[in-house]
């Protein structure tokens, strides 16, 4: 991806690799194409900080947790011989946002819609947690948990996979909907009043964010990146 070559293994042989006809106007590497790469446990974040230009990962809101994995991401980078500026990497949490109305409830049947999806899926990768690594869910699921877990687990383990992820960041599949609880929107997602959301955002780069990648259910996608393209991003 930076224009040179590379020894690609596969089975057992060794083998040189590159793009052809770098001349010829069938790839650019001018300006160079930075590397981003989605990680999320420490040793993604560590291969992640030797070879990549940036972080791509979803973290709660929050900007004490940020500024933790920004931490973390750093000292990896050090351990792993990376001398750059500390500025030199691009931080991108995955996230939605809802601009509230005034005096509209952050579980409104509207919010509820248009970030249901996401928060949803925060409890996904929370059951892949407590399924393979027997991670305790944070305190402020315990109202659902139990509950949460007894309907997953209505599907034979053999095919349980198939079902934990159903709807991921798409929609809400019909028996989740219960589990879209007032705290898990706010835990989970940025809602909040236009000021209020441009503050959140402030904060959050003050962290260390570098970017947030809106992922609003398929259905609202339009409405919502309107919505705060219009309403949010003018403030910050």
């Amino acid at each position: 991806l930076d224009g040179g070559e590379a020894e690609v293994h596969w089975r057992g042989q060794t083998a040189p690799a590159r793009h052809l006809m770098q001349d010829a106007g069938f790839v650019s590497f001018t300006p160079r194409m930075p590397m981003y790469v989605s990680a999320f446990g420490p040793k993604a974040t560590a291969l992640a900080a030797k070879h990549g230009d940036g972080l791509v990962m979803s973290s709660p809101p929050d900007p004490e947790v940020i500024t933790g994995i920004r931490l973390r991401y750093l000292e990896a980078a050090r351990a792993a011989g990376r001398t750059e500026d500390d500025d030199y990497f691009t931080f991108t949490s995955l996230n939605t946002m809802v601009v509230l109305e005034p005096g509209e409830a952050t579980d409104s049947e509207r919010v509820r819609k248009e970030c249901g999806a996401f928060a949803i899926a925060a409890l996904h990768y929370t059951y892949e947690q407590y399924r393979q690594y027997g991670r305790r869910p944070p305190r402020y699921l315990d109202d659902i948990w139990d509950d949460y877990v007894a309907m997953l687990e209505e599907t034979p383990e053999d095919r349980r996979h198939l079902r934990i992820h159903a709807g991921h960041n798409c929609w809400v599949e019909p028996e989740e909907e219960r589990f879209v609880t007032k705290e898990l929107i706010e835990r989970s997602c940025l809602v909040g009043t236009a000021e209020q959301l441009a503050a959140n955002v402030r904060d959050l780069s003050a962290a260390g964010l570098t970017q947030l990648m809106l992922l609003p259910p398929l259905e609202a996608k339009e409405r919502v990146l309107r919505s705060v393209a219009e309403r949010v991003i003018p403030l910050v």
